[in-house]
């Protein structure tokens, strides 16, 4: 099967990133967690680490290239005793390839010398879908995410979900919170409480880590430190967010968490230890998809989830990242204890 690795997306201020090095060639073999290359995005300077053993099979963008963050810029190919080094295939067919898990051993180019192009993609992955026999990839990956990608020793999902059903319940919700305290539940709330219930759930977290967990807010110009955070219900969650001025400097989070707005990737390094799970996310934007046929509105929220993974596993960190959507898609969950 062949992954794309794309431009990893640390944040959502930042729109490309600059290829430095390549430290890798085609046909090059790769074990889980050795640096493919090395990448300038914003001030950020970053090692992109592969995820998985393989055999490093194309790269799509030379060194000192700009490139949008989210793009394919190299292939890996995980499948054993496959010999990728003459199979060349275009940016968009990489692409499609990733997100549908075929093997791309199996797909035959239609591309000049035999380039795999995208609608050779297409069609393989069509006769997938009429084919008895089922896709299997491993580790799971969450509806809606792409492909993890491994960066300094993180792995990063870049996902969307859908808080539409979250805007059609927020009024009364937020009527109620007028009365008990003066003020109403942020989003940020939400997504708090989602990143700790997915993770304090997910079979391979480590059970003897309080979620202790670090708020960024304001841009940066605020903090906010709630320990033991899996005991707080959402409204205490909301309460000491309001009400802390700073949050104390010598408390390691086990949860670091940066409201739209701000750089979590850089934000981290002034935490030692390393946080098991890093989350930030974007601006919500309206948007209109088509379901059974008929127009739905949706109003997409974008997150970037970076998951340790030091001291989690690959198939944890999946767990997490599509628990983490299925939350913050069913608000009602997080409003119980």
């Amino acid at each position: 099967m062949s992954t794309a690795v794309e431009m990893p997306r640390l944040s959502y201020i930042q729109s490309d990133g600059v290829i430095e090095k390549w430290h890798l060639s085609p046909g090059c073999k790769i074990k889980s967690g050795d640096c493919i290359a090395q990448l300038n995005i914003g001030t950020a300077q970053i090692d992109l680490q592969a995820s998985e053993d393989g055999t490093l099979q194309d790269i799509l963008h030379p060194e000192g290239a700009k490139v949008s963050l989210g793009t394919p810029i190299a292939l890996v190919n995980t499948t054993k005793n496959f010999n990728a080094t003459n199979v060349k295939i275009s940016p968009l067919a990489a692409k499609l390839l990733a997100e549908s898990g075929l093997n791309i051993s199996l797909i035959k180019g239609t591309g000049p010398r035999g380039k795999i192009m995208a609608n050779d993609v297409k069609r393989a992955e069509e006769s997938q879908k009429n084919s008895p026999a089922k896709k299997i990839q491993t580790p799971p990956i969450p509806k809606g995410a792409r492909r993890a990608t491994r960066i300094n020793d993180f792995y990063l999902f870049s996902l969307e979900a859908n808080m539409a059903y979250l805007a059609a319940i927020s009024t009364p919700i937020a009527v109620q919170c007028e009365k008990l305290m003066g003020a109403r539940y942020s989003v940020f709330d939400y997504v708090v409480r989602a990143a700790i219930k997915a993770c304090i759930t997910a079979e391979g977290w480590p059970t003897e880590k309080e979620a202790h967990v670090r708020l960024m807010l304001d841009k940066g110009d605020k903090e906010v430190f709630i320990p033991s955070a899996e005991k707080k219900t959402i409204h205490l969650i909301a309460m000491a967010r309001l009400t802390q001025d700073s949050a104390p400097t010598d408390e390691s989070p086990t949860l670091l968490l940066c409201d739209s707005g701000i750089e979590s990737w850089q934000a981290k390094d002034d935490i030692s230890p390393a946080p098991l799970a890093i989350i930030s996310i974007g601006g919500t934007t309206p948007k209109t998809g088509i379901e059974a046929g008929r127009p739905v509105s949706k109003l997409i929220l974008p997150v970037s989830l970076f998951i340790n993974a030091k001291e989690i596993s690959d198939t944890t960190a999946s767990k997490i990242a599509a628990e983490f959507k299925t939350l913050l898609e069913n608000p009602v969950l997080l409003l119980l204890n």
